[in-house]
């Protein structure tokens, strides 16, 4: 295979993928480990975390992107970058040096701040820096490899600083990778959009209208709402799986036999923590994203959608049933291949919601079903983890995870239950009419 064309995209591309594994790294290295920093070494009862981090911090970038998004627009890629990265430093370095809950939560805010520039800004350089039909997939196929690859090293960063060093040191690695990511926004990262753009480009206003418009079509926000049990299953996944896995899965049979290994079997004993099992995720979509979407091309997408997260909704059970390494692990594997087989096939079937006209309109408010099972999966997996698993835990008493599992499945066979009716009720003429597929 000829890679050749790859020397001839612009630097910009590659300066903002690479910030793009920069924050990713950052983001990922704090977040897998959050829950248990805050839970286990700060004392915060697992309720209130689920209120402030999974729900409220992480409902935050998924709903500032819009307004972040147009503001970028109108004054410039390069000074947003510079912002955010500024910002993103900022609040690992306060949350690597404060125990309060409240300037915990000041630190998260301005991460939450970051983060949410972050993203709107690096997938318009993409865009920007690239052309339809030609290198735009090329380039977005480099977006979200660095994606992943930020989401694997992250936790393996993470897992190997808290070996060696006190557990805040973890964020003051994601702040490094963030003033890093700073230092190129300002000397390797060129404006990639030209004046004549961003001056006619839409202000806040005319996004909060643009917003009120897309919300007004009944059919894509029943979508984004049925749907969103499917996110909140990850949501769950990422900030709390890893405290469990911390207190009920002994990893020490792995690590005996990874240090076996020779050369890296130190190493790789020495990284075998939460996080970095939480992570088979990230790795196995990076391997086998290609070949799941190859697999289930011809698959309507509605059926996709409704294959991935029945799987997906399936795989805890394995968690509920024992707490044994190479249970918790299949469980994850199960779910990665849900995952791999509806979440991307999620945003094509927004499009085909949408009117053939306002496409591109609408896929950028797909992230509200995000928003939505953000907003109340953090707070119930919080109450459920705290009333059935943590607090007994703390109490002495035998914790009962059961229930915390079922009440995750919970928010998967809502979104289960959702597809079926909205494929049986409302689906069909509307995906013939765009696509001639047919559920």
């Amino acid at each position: 295979m000829n890679f050749t064309f790859l020397r001839q995209l612009p630097g910009t591309l590659y300066s903002a993928v690479v910030m793009e594994l920069l924050e990713r790294l950052a983001y990922y290295g704090m977040y897998l480990v959050l829950g248990i920093y805050l839970m286990d070494e700060i004392g915060i009862p697992a309720d209130l975390y689920g209120l402030v981090v999974p729900g409220i911090f992480m409902s935050t970038l998924y709903l500032l992107p819009l307004f972040a998004g147009a503001l970028a627009d109108k004054y410039g890629y390069r000074p947003a970058l510079m912002v955010a990265f500024s910002t993103l430093t900022a609040g690992y370095l306060l949350l690597g040096n404060v125990s309060s809950f409240a300037m915990i939560c000041v630190a998260l805010g301005l991460i939450a701040i970051g983060g949410s520039i972050i993203k709107p800004v690096i997938a318009g350089a993409v865009t920007h820096t690239t052309e339809e039909g030609s290198t735009r997939p090329v380039g977005f196929g480099l977006y979200y490899t660095m994606v992943n690859i930020g989401g694997f090293i992250g936790p393996l960063l993470a897992a190997a600083v808290r070996d060696r060093f006190e557990f805040r040191y973890v964020f003051w690695v994601s702040a490094a990778a963030c003033a890093i990511a700073f230092l190129q926004a300002i000397f390797a990262f060129k404006e990639p959009l030209p004046d004549e753009v961003r001056a006619s480009s839409k202000t806040v206003g005319d996004k909060i209208k643009e917003m009120l418009m897309v919300l007004g079509n009944w059919r894509f926000v029943l979508l984004l709402v049925i749907f969103s049990g499917f996110w909140g299953m990850i949501n769950v996944l990422f900030s709390f799986m890893p405290h469990y896995i911390k207190n009920f899965t002994d990893l020490e049979p792995l690590k005996g036999f990874f240090s076996s290994i020779p050369l890296i079997g130190n190493w790789l004993a020495s990284v075998t923590k939460p996080e970095v099992f939480v992570s088979i995720d990230a790795l196995l979509i990076i391997g086998f994203q290609a070949v799941i979407s190859y697999l289930t091309r011809r698959w309507p997408t509605l059926r996709a959608m409704l294959v991935g997260t029945t799987i997906a909704t399936l795989s805890w059970i394995l968690p509920a049933l024992s707490p044994a390494a190479i249970v918790v692990a299949t469980g994850i594997v199960i779910w990665s291949i849900g995952e791999m087989i509806c979440s991307a096939r999620f945003f094509q079937y927004c499009g085909t919601v949408a009117p053939a006209d306002q496409v591109a309109v609408y896929l950028g408010y797909s992230f509200f079903a995000i928003f939505i099972g953000n907003f109340y999966s953090g707070p119930w997996a919080g109450w459920l983890y705290e009333r059935f698993v943590r607090g007994p835990l703390e109490a002495g008493i035998d914790p009962t995870p059961a229930p915390f599992f079922a009440g995750v499945m919970a928010m998967g066979a809502f979104s289960v239950i959702g597809l079926i009716l909205y494929g049986r009720f409302i689906n069909p003429v509307k995906e013939q009419r765009h696509s001639g597929e047919s559920s």
